[in-house]
């Protein structure tokens, strides 16, 4: 059975702020990401409208519903209220953490990625003011609706748009069917990169790795559990083939890849060393890997 997941998270975990502060970017001449950031200290309400519902929340803020007056033209937004600050960190570690996320989501323009229109600070909250797409794919999916074409145009877009970020050096490591949203054109976005991650660098030789348990566990890579450093491009390839197991089976095919607790995926595991046995299922494996 399907549910909506939590983000998981170790403290050993390298996030975005640390390795996309603007200092950093300025360093490495990562062009594709950078730009300029103006914090607008703007009357949230006067510029963009009343509240209305809210979204959905998570360990990052809540995302809640904002809908300007017909005078304005009635448009309306996704406003991310940042989280508070914490305890243990500075209010320089907090900046630094907000404005790298909506750096990286103002400096993504593609299809098939949730477009960042401003930020505004007012009365100590930070609020992410994004485009609206008003489905998403989880309870798109749970209706039952949804066709087998739908379903693989739906797929082909996430695809898109996760090329799209590895081909800019940064990874998402936390994609599942809630952070894929649906506009009333039914085009997909993906959203939320507060866990997002700088893997490589434009004019570098180097590829980062990542650390600590990032995501949701039901789409987590396995070695994210037992590695100390992974491939963000491969954990998030991982989540990917998981979503569309999902929207095949509308199911989780595991709670979480750990061979040692989840009996489903010791199963799978099992049944991928019985395709070494097989030659039947040998040579099928071979196609799996061409394609």
């Amino acid at each position: 059975m399907l549910h909506r997941t939590n983000r998981a998270s170790t403290s050993s975990q390298q996030p975005l702020s640390r390795l996309l502060s603007l200092d950093s970017l300025k360093k490495k001449n990562s062009s594709h990401l950078t730009r300029p950031i103006n914090i607008n200290h703007a009357n949230l309400h006067k510029k963009y409208g009343k509240w209305g519902r809210v979204l959905g929340s998570g360990a990052g803020g809540t995302v809640r519903l904002i809908k300007g007056s017909q005078k304005n033209g009635g448009a309306i937004f996704a406003v991310k209220q940042f989280r508070p600050k914490r305890k243990d960190e500075s209010e320089k570690e907090y900046q630094t953490k907000v404005t790298a996320e909506f750096c990286v989501g103002s400096a993504l323009n593609h299809t098939n990625i949730i477009e960042v229109v401003d930020i505004i600070t007012e009365n100590g909250h930070y609020y992410e003011i994004m485009e609206y797409a008003p489905y998403d794919l989880f309870s798109v999916i749970m209706s039952g609706k949804m066709s087998r074409p739908e379903i693989y145009c739906d797929f082909r877009q996430i695809c898109e748009g996760v090329e799209y970020l590895h081909s800019l050096g940064l990874a998402h490591r936390d994609l599942k069917l809630d952070n894929c949203v649906i506009t009333t054109d039914n085009i997909v976005k993906l959203i939320d990169f507060g866990t997002a991650t700088v893997f490589h660098y434009p004019g570098t030789n180097t590829y980062i790795k990542a650390k600590g348990i990032v995501g949701s566990d039901p789409y987590l890579a396995p070695e994210i559990l037992t590695d100390e450093e992974y491939d963000p491009r491969k954990s998030d390839v991982w989540s990917v083939a998981v979503i569309f197991l999902c929207l095949i089976l509308r199911r989780f095919p595991w709670k979480c890849p750990d061979v040692g607790t989840d009996a489903s995926f010791r199963a799978f595991v099992d049944a991928q060393n019985d395709l070494s046995v097989s030659p039947p299922l040998r040579r099928l494996k071979s196609k799996w890997t061409l394609l």
